[in-house]
């Protein structure tokens, strides 16, 4: 499990690399990579569903991404964006269409929709994790409070 959290973070900064994003984001943006691809190995290890890892891991991505975001001063879709590259179903995408160019409509059938749920639980999960009020992530930040001085 560890060796699946540390190449999805090499690969996220790779990705972060690759499309530009700010130099002092490299590290959050792996560990963004390797906490969504954590929660999700974590989801499905306590019997959760494919739907439901998926939902865990981009909802938990969204809070890291938001609170890091006000502490780095970056938009939260830098570390949104390449941090949910591990969970995105690139494979079931590849074999729905293989699957049906080969004529195998039930296993196209099957593969489309589950890369469907895939892609339909990351949109939920952001959705989820979005939801909570930016007054409460900055207390919880501890910049709300330090900002208030006693004179």
């Amino acid at each position: 499990m560890i060796w699946q959290v540390l190449a999805a973070m090499l690969g996220v900064a790779a990705f972060g690399v690759l499309f530009h994003v700010p130099g002092r984001s490299y590290l959050p943006c792996a560990l963004a990579g390797g906490l969504s691809w954590g929660l999700y190995l974590l989801g499905q290890a306590l019997g959760g569903s494919l739907f439901l890892a998926t939902v865990i891991a981009s909802a938990g991505l969204t809070l890291y991404s938001r609170l890091m975001a006000i502490g780095l001063c970056l938009p939260s879709t830098v570390l949104i964006v390449t941090g949910i590259f591990p969970l995105v179903p690139g494979a079931g995408i590849y074999y729905t269409a293989y699957y049906l160019m080969v004529g195998e409509r039930e296993l196209f059938a099957a593969k489309g929709l589950e890369a469907l749920a895939s892609a339909g639980a990351i949109a939920l999960g952001i959705l989820a994790g979005s939801e909570i009020p930016q007054k409460w992530l900055r207390r919880l930040a501890g910049l709300g409070i330090a900002r208030k001085s006693k004179v």
